[in-house]
């Protein structure tokens, strides 16, 4: 069975299906060839994944982002980043990154934060003095924040699968989101070096007074989410549930949505979070038949047979995760391989918590990879500039970004200190 889905799937891939059909129909087909499981299984596995009260938590997710949007919410993020870093060499590229980070704290998505930063920032970085591949490439290198720092659709899509606290998940997130936000700050300052890029004049007390006030309904949010669960006041989908009542107070509030933004946003939610439930039943499916035919065991055990080193497992695990990211966009990706990594990550004796925000990071930066690299091609959309220019000015940030993911992944302090410091 394993063989004529690895077949079926990569017929599919080559003739451009969309990844979650492709996953799904191989399946089918693989269960249709082999014969020996009745088909109305394929309806029960693919309802079965998505039958669950975690996974309700992302569209709500993605609804109380949209909705925030609506308020101008994007706006007070970027003043507020614009007053703190604005004066930094790299100017608006800095405003870029600290606005991903802040809004990554809103909506859980990566491309929601390519979209919605990259939308204002771009053509703003190219007056500013970058050229549009450069602002293409730094944005959607932010955007990779956004299912870091909490909250996150993947680590509610981990939570889901494995059981684990989605909460402590969120924080575990916190420390590496921290660092790839300083590590690109400083790669932008570099190449700043060689532009001749805007730097704004530093902002006084009162000027940062003034754009905190105004972006503090915003920042409140990611507080309510995060110590709600941490306190177990209440689950991350009851927090996604709290997050869209806020939302949908604030932009209110604000008085500049009216009944067709809502509406619009509704919808351009419900079709975000439709879309990644399909992908996310197809790739149950596919998950489903590699653990039924015992992928995951034989994998942990060739391991073990190869090394008992962890660190040398550790590495063999990240350079997989980084060819599979390649082709396969997070979301899928996750789902299918979580399965197969999990036993392999209980035998080496990994921290559950650190190896999760390791394989959800190492997936994401498929998102920048050539040929899927979806945030690279939602800014240059933005950009409107061709993909392939955008190769030379990826290297040295993708560099600097797997130079990160190296040392999260071996360095577990910077992924646990949160979570430990909150007794999670």
């Amino acid at each position: 069975m394993i063989v004529s889905l690895t077949l079926l799937l990569c017929v599919f891939l080559a003739l451009g299906m969309p990844i979650a059909f492709s996953m799904g129909l191989a399946a089918t087909g693989a269960i249709a060839l082999d014969g020996g499981v009745p088909l109305i299984v394929v309806a029960q596995k693919f309802y079965s994944s998505l039958d669950s009260f975690p996974l309700l938590a992302i569209p709500l997710f993605i609804l109380a982002g949209s909705v925030m949007n609506v308020g101008g919410i994007t706006e007070r993020l970027i003043q507020l980043s614009q007053s703190l870093v604005g004066h930094v060499r790299g100017g608006l590229g800095q405003v870029s990154i600290f606005t991903s980070l802040l809004f990554a704290a809103i909506s859980g998505s990566a491309a929601a934060s390519a979209a919605a930063v990259g939308g204002m920032l771009i053509p703003a970085m190219e007056r500013d003095g970058y050229r549009r591949e450069d602002a293409a490439i730094i944005t959607a290198a932010a955007a990779i924040l956004g299912p870091i720092i909490p909250p996150s659709i993947l680590m509610v899509i981990y939570g889901s699968i494995t059981g684990l606290s989605i909460g402590t998940l969120f924080l575990a997130g916190i420390g590496p989101g921290i660092v790839i936000t300083i590590i690109l700050m400083i790669t932008v300052n570099r190449m700043a070096n060689r532009m001749n890029v805007r730097v704004y004049p530093r902002s006084t007390l009162v000027e940062m007074k003034r754009a905190f006030t105004s972006a503090v309904p915003a920042l409140v949010m990611p507080g309510i989410i995060v110590g709600g669960i941490i306190s177990g006041m209440f689950t991350a989908t009851e927090a996604g549930a709290i997050a869209v009542a806020y939302g949908i107070a604030y932009a209110a509030l604000t008085g500049r949505a009216g009944v067709k933004q809502f509406v619009a946003n509704i919808t351009q939610a419900a079709i975000a979070s439709s879309s990644i439930m399909v992908i996310l039943g197809g790739a149950a499916l596919f998950g489903w038949i590699l653990a039924r035919a015992g992928v995951p065991v034989m994998i942990a055990g060739a391991l073990q047979s190869m090394t008992d080193k962890p660190a040398i497992v550790m590495a063999l695990v990240l350079i997989a995760l980084l060819a599979i990211g390649i082709f396969i966009e997070p979301i899928p990706a996750l789902v299918m391989l979580v399965p197969v990594l999990q036993p392999i990550a209980n035998s080496y004796g990994f921290e559950p918590y650190h190896f999760a925000t390791v394989v959800t990071y190492a997936v994401l930066l498929g998102s920048l990879s050539p040929p899927v690299a979806v945030l690279v091609l939602i800014t240059c959309k933005i950009a409107n500039i061709d993909y392939t220019r955008t190769t030379k000015p990826l290297i040295p940030v993708f560099l600097a970004l797997i130079a990160v993911l190296v040392v999260v992944a071996f360095v577990p302090a910077i992924t646990l200190a949160i979570p430990r410091l909150f007794g999670a």
